[in-house]
């Protein structure tokens, strides 16, 4: 009885281990292929993230070059102006020195036809440049100053004036030249990058895309509150942040004005080098373009904008505020207030609202 008595006991123990085994092999199956299907969710969330850094990257060095490309173009306007002005100079006194010129050769004749000079009209009035061209001069002024129309001083003076107009005219074209070489190397930079950044976007595709596209509006809604928290600390400080800090402008009544332009152009497309209501801007393009309807001149890149205005301490930033980011600086919107703040973001973008970055801000201007 006690053989049999084992058997089934035996047979019992082999049935429990076999379903404890299976039960086991289970139990490992399912969260093996379950771990499986999450790293590969993973590995494709890690890809979308790694997208949107690059994406990101381009997008700042798209910015960069599009402020180096304006602000090469403004320089070449200026330079083109300088130009004008130097040549206008050269003609002037070129005018002044042929002048000075005829009233020796009419002194010379004068003094001729009265017998005043024991010389003739050829030696006088011919001129053949060098050591005889300066003798020249020489005695046509020597003859007018006989009859009091001019001194050596002043025709000296004069055509040594002309030749470093002459010098400084030659120097600016020179320089047109090569920042126009410039201009075209920057423009293509810029061409090539927006280009790649367009290509890389349109490579993603399918999941991937879905993927990108969550990531980018998740960042997006983690800024907006981090934007807003930061604001209102600010805005909770802003009575004590205006006793620390002395000579602050105010806020202009002009700023509703700019922002309202501003706002007037969402939807619009960005395009570098452009300020075109209704058609495309850049980010400096908008700003310019806004604070222009409220009656107020900026200068045309982001970098000159912040240069050319009073500074305002981070914390009292107000609505209408130019709020500025990169190093060197190369993105600039408008402050709205609420962390908010409308720009024209990149390539492939338009005029939005959007949260400010706090922490890429590096300066902040108060126009009006």
């Amino acid at each position: 009885m006690t053989g049999t008595r084992g058997r089934p006991r035996l047979h019992r123990v082999r049935s429990n281990g076999i379903v404890c085994a299976l039960l086991v092999a289970a139990s490992v199956a399912v969260p093996v292929g379950q771990r499986a299907g999450a790293t590969g969710v993973d590995d494709k969330l890690r890809e979308a993230e790694a997208i949107a850094d690059e994406l990101e990257r381009l997008s700042e060095q798209m910015d960069s070059l599009g402020e180096d490309y304006v602000e090469a173009i403004a320089r070449q306007e200026e330079l083109g102006v300088e130009v004008e002005q130097a040549k206008l100079q050269v003609s002037e006194n070129e005018a002044k020195l042929a002048q000075m010129r005829g009233t020796l050769y009419t002194a010379a004749v004068s003094q001729f036809m009265n017998g005043g000079r024991n010389s003739t009209l050829t030696n006088l009035l011919t001129s053949t440049g060098g050591v005889q061209d300066a003798l020249q001069r020489q005695e046509l002024t020597a003859i007018a100053l006989n009859t009091g129309a001019m001194t050596t001083d002043s025709l000296g003076s004069l055509s040594t004036e002309l030749n470093k107009q002459r010098k400084v005219l030659e120097k600016k074209q020179a320089q047109a030249q090569n920042l126009a070489e410039t201009v075209l190397t920057r423009q293509g930079s810029a061409e090539s990058l927006a280009s790649r950044y367009q290509d890389r976007l349109g490579s993603v595709q399918g999941e991937l895309a879905v993927l990108l596209r969550q990531v980018r509006e998740r960042r997006n809604a983690q800024a907006l509150e981090e934007a807003r928290r930061i604001a209102a600390g600010y805005e909770s400080k802003y009575s004590s942040a205006q006793l620390k800090y002395k000579n602050i402008p105010k806020v202009s009544a002009r700023a509703q004005a700019a922002i309202n332009a501003a706002l007037g152009q969402l939807g619009v497309k960005y395009q570098y080098a452009r300020s075109e209501p209704g058609v495309a801007f850049d980010c400096s393009g908008l700003t310019a373009y806004a604070w222009g309807r409220a009656g107020v001149g900026l200068q045309r890149s982001s970098r000159t904008q912040y240069a050319s205005l009073p500074k305002i301490p981070t914390e009292l930033t107000a609505p209408g505020d130019l709020v500025f980011t990169g190093s060197p600086i190369h993105h600039v919107g408008i402050y709205l207030g609420g962390g908010q703040m409308v720009h024209a973001p990149q390539t492939g973008d338009v005029v939005k609202v959007s949260p400010v970055r706090w922490y890429k801000v590096v300066g902040v201007v108060r126009p009006g």
